[in-house]
């Protein structure tokens, strides 16, 4: 994502915006949109001053929104590219919803996911809870809205009903900025964008169920707080001991898909892409036992500093449309001494989504801490 040239930085400015968050902005003018350096351009489109986007953002100025509805017009093209809005932006932190055009009709023709330190997490939450197959026109005006109350969102897609509800936003709950972006090798024009702040909005749509969370799953895990290079630990046969010193454990709890969001720890870089998760498992007498485990996007798997386990499960590494979502989809048989013994997984994060799940049935004399 490219740098956006002006922030809202001032507390005078902070207060500004909340004190017009209740007002409706709808100008395409550069009075009123910080565009990123690159790829973002306001032009005239089908008749209509609109923001050209391409691997581009806009963000809104003076504008902080919590609750009320975002509408705007966009216009695509029948090729592969997303483009969406975020909203509640705090800290790189953000609420985000997306169109797919290349999958129109799909299950995932579009997407919810929130945003953690930089991280989107779509390969984590994809079920319709989150997306709803939606069939989109193209290269005309189609018209999307967003009706936000708390940790509620009707989303509406050229419909008078909602076409997907979402009763469970799990990004930043308070005031934040609001972004447009598209990516892909394609141009996305935005018009017609309005935000009206209302804390009295209502959403009257109905969410998808929530799916069973199985019994064995494995609810919370010791998170370290600091990131590590991959290179040190990805596909080694040994633990590095020192990547150990210093750390600070945090116990992170599963959400409602039953991953453990790895990004609401900490962003990532290229090069410093890397937590370690760890789980202990005290047994009675030395035995083997089967290790359920789900991860993106890449894994390598330490049974008391030995590793046992390696995968790659990144978006496009297997086949052409290899997604790389998250599910109990390997095993590990742990041969574990009697006593105390330390897994851990070191989770490497490249693209969509930062996560960990696993399961284990109960096994005598084996207790999960």
């Amino acid at each position: 994502m490219h740098k956006i040239i002006k922030y809202i930085g001032s507390g005078a400015a902070l207060m500004m915006a909340v004190s017009i968050m209740s007002a409706t902005a709808q100008d395409i003018d550069t009075n009123k949109w910080d565009l990123s350096e690159k790829g973002a351009a306001i032009v005239t489109y089908q008749g209509r001053q609109s923001i050209q986007l391409k691997s581009g953002v806009a963000e809104l100025k003076d504008v902080q929104f919590q609750n009320g509805t975002i509408s705007f017009d966009i216009s695509m093209e029948e090729k592969r590219g997303f483009a969406g809005i975020y909203f509640r932006w705090n800290d790189n932190s953000a609420e985000y919803f997306y169109l797919r055009p290349h999958m129109s009709g799909n299950p995932d023709s579009n997407q919810y996911t929130p945003r953690f330190n930089g991280v989107a997490g779509w390969q984590l939450y994809h079920s319709p809870r989150f997306a709803a197959p939606t069939v989109y026109k193209f290269d005309q005006w189609l018209s999307v809205k967003l009706v936000v109350k708390d940790n509620k969102m009707d989303v509406y897609i050229d419909s008078a009903e909602p076409v997907l509800h979402v009763d469970n936003l799990m990004g930043p709950k308070a005031a934040g900025r609001i972004r447009i972006g598209g990516g892909g090798p394609q141009n996305f024009h935005f018009s017609n964008f309005k935000v009206v702040g209302d804390n009295s909005v209502a959403t009257v749509g109905t969410p998808a169920p929530r799916a069973e969370l199985a019994d064995n799953l494995i609810r919370n895990f010791s998170i370290a707080s600091t990131v590590v290079a991959g290179t040190s630990v990805e596909a080694k046969s040994l633990l590095d001991k020192k990547l150990l010193e210093g750390q600070v454990w945090q116990s992170l709890g599963i959400d409602e898909a039953g991953v453990v969001n790895l990004a609401r720890v900490s962003g990532r870089t290229r090069e410093m892409n890397t937590l370690l998760i760890r789980k202990i498992l005290t047994a009675d007498a030395a035995q083997t036992v089967r290790f359920q485990y789900g991860f993106s996007d890449r894994v390598t798997v330490f049974l008391n500093g030995k590793a046992i386990a390696y995968g790659d499960d990144t978006y496009l590494t297997r086949d052409y449309r290899h997604l790389g979502t998250i599910g109990l989809y390997d095993s590990v048989f742990l041969p574990l001494k009697a006593g105390r013994n330390e897994l851990i997984f070191a989770v490497s994060e490249g693209f969509g989504g930062w996560g960990i799940k696993a399961a284990m049935d109960p096994v005598s004399g084996v207790q999960v801490d």
